[in-house]
Order: C-alpha cells, then sequence, then structure tokens
C-alpha cells in the first residue's frame, strides 16, 4: 500500500504544471554558502532513515516548493529550479508527522541528469 501511494504520487507530481500567468523561477546568481548547502544535502540524504527530516525542517531549509500534494498518509513536495527538479515523498510516521522518505533529483530542459547534490545547491542557492 505504502509504495502504491508513493508510485501515485511520482505520477502526480510528473503531470503537474505551473499555474496560469506563473513566472518561471530563475536561479539565484550568487553561490549557496557552504552550511546551507551541506545541511539541505544531509537532510535530502536522510531520506528513509528511522529519524528521517519532518516536511517542516524540509520547507524551512528549501524554502516554500513550487507544487505541494497531499494524499492520505503521504505527501509530496516538488520544487523546479533551473537545471533540475527536485521531487521529495513524505510518509506519516507513528506519531503522524510527515517524514522524508524519498528524494528525487530529475533534469529539465533537456539537460544532463543532475545529482542530488547539484540540485540541492541550486535549492539553496534559490533560497538566497
Amino acid at each position: 500500500m505504502k509504495h502504491a501511494l508513493l508510485a501515485a504520487l511520482v505520477l502526480l507530481s510528473a503531470c503537474a504544471t505551473a499555474p496560469p500567468g506563473a513566472a518561471p523561477v530563475a536561479a539565484s546568481q550568487a553561490a549557496p554558502s557552504d552550511a546551507a548547502h551541506s545541511r539541505a544535502l544531509r537532510l535530502l540524504n536522510a531520506a528513509g532513515d528511522a529519524e528521517a527530516p519532518t516536511q517542516e525542517e524540509v520547507v524551512r531549509v528549501l524554502g516554500a516548493p513550487d507544487i505541494a500534494r497531499r494524499d492520505g498518509a503521504g505527501a509530496a513536495l516538488t520544487y523546479r529550479l533551473e537545471s533540475c527538479a527536485l521531487l521529495l515523498l513524505f510518509s506519516a510516521d507513528q506519531r503522524n508527522a510527515m517524514r522524508l522518505t524519498e528524494a528525487h533529483a530529475s533534469a529539465r530542459q533537456g539537460q544532463a541528469s543532475p545529482s542530488l547534490e547539484q540540485c540541492a545547491a541550486e535549492a539553496t542557492a534559490r533560497r538566497s
């Protein structure tokens, strides 16, 4: 059941489009600080761990997502960045806190597939 929910969230986020009249999001020209980039990467790499970050912690570090979906005991956040898209999947834990279960970086606009580290750096740059 859990895998079916996560698969459905992935498919839903792939079909999402920007709202009418929304301007494309440009990456910041300033490089993110090493501390911010490192913190974001640690959060993303902790996906699936028993003490994975909560949805609130992720939003605090990366900022508001471009797309947020909630379905039953799961949620998905999508960050549309200049060269990559970051899809984050969450599931409710025993205390009903939404914890990061999966983090996926994918290419945008025909570019090469980025690593999770590259996408985390771009996300923190946008936040700066």
